[in-house]
Parts: structure tokens; C-alpha cells; sequence
């Protein structure tokens, strides 16, 4: 068990590494990449959240997120209207060049995981995405732990 405690990141750090070169490579055709996918995977699941929710739902930072979704409004696939309840803050919706993408980045996404899951039977799978649950679970409460006490 020498290294033990490598092992986790080292195999989770590697299949996002992967996923983000395949994602970035199948997604360059339509001007996104990676990131972009998932910002606006994100925004198909709850579109009209704010900028804030958005960055904690993917677990990066506000100026990422800032630079992303800027970059997704020039490209006509986000708009951002202003929150009537605070009119300092924007929701964030997709415009329909936005909705026409998803179904794309659906296909790619669910291609790569058959593909990096085919050794493993549906049980497994199953398995599999409850225990990954279960521990980004834990990563983002520690995480909100550690932001409170600086």
C-alpha cells in the first residue's frame, strides 16, 4: 500500500487530462472547446442560474467562469440577462444556437464514456459513477470548508 495516497489523484487527474484533450480535439469544429462544453452542458441543466452558481457547479474559479462565459456570449451560444431580484447580477441562458449545440456535445461525451468504460459490465458502471459521486461529494464540502476558514 507504499503511495496509496497518489493513487486517487493520479487516476482521476488522468481521465480529466484525457477527457479534456478528447474533448477539446472533437469540439474544435464548432469553435469550443473542453471547457466550453461543459459550461454549456451546465447551462442546458439549469439555465438561467447566475455566474456564482455556475462556477460552483463545475468547480472553478469566478474568473474563469467570467472568462468562459464571456467568451460563449461573443460566440452567440450564451446571453445573460440582468436579475430582477438583484440587479447586480445576471442570469446566464442559452440562446438557440447555444440549444442546437447540446445534443453534439451530448454525442461526443457519451462516445468517450462507452469508450472508456467498455471493460466494465453495467453493474459496474453503475458502481462505479455512485462511488466517483460519493467522493466529489466529499472533495467539494472539504473544499467549502477550507474557502470559509481563509
Amino acid at each position: 500500500m507504499k503511495e496509496e495516497y497518489r493513487k486517487l489523484s493520479k487516476y482521476t487527474g488522468g481521465i480529466y487530462r484525457c477527457t479534456l484533450s478528447y474533448t477539446n480535439e472533437v469540439l474544435k469544429p464548432y469553435g469550443l472547446c473542453g471547457g466550453s462544453g461543459s459550461f454549456l452542458l451546465a447551462l442546458a441543466l439549469k439555465d438561467g442560474i447566475n455566474q456564482n452558481q455556475l462556477s460552483k457547479e463545475l468547480n472553478v474559479d469566478k474568473a474563469m467562469s467570467a472568462r468562459e462565459v464571456k467568451k460563449l456570449i461573443q460566440m452567440g451560444y450564451v446571453k445573460k440577462e440582468t436579475d430582477h431580484k438583484d440587479t447586480r447580477a445576471y442570469k446566464l441562458y442559452l440562446t438557440e444556437e447555444g440549444k442546437s449545440m447540446i445534443p453534439a456535445i451530448k454525442k461526443e461525451m457519451t462516445l468517450w464514456n462507452d469508450a472508456i468504460t467498455k471493460g466494465l459490465d453495467e453493474k459496474e458502471k453503475e458502481e462505479l459513477m455512485r462511488m466517483l459521486d460519493v467522493v466529489l461529494k466529499e472533495a467539494r464540502h472539504l473544499r467549502r470548508i477550507q474557502k470559509d476558514e481563509e
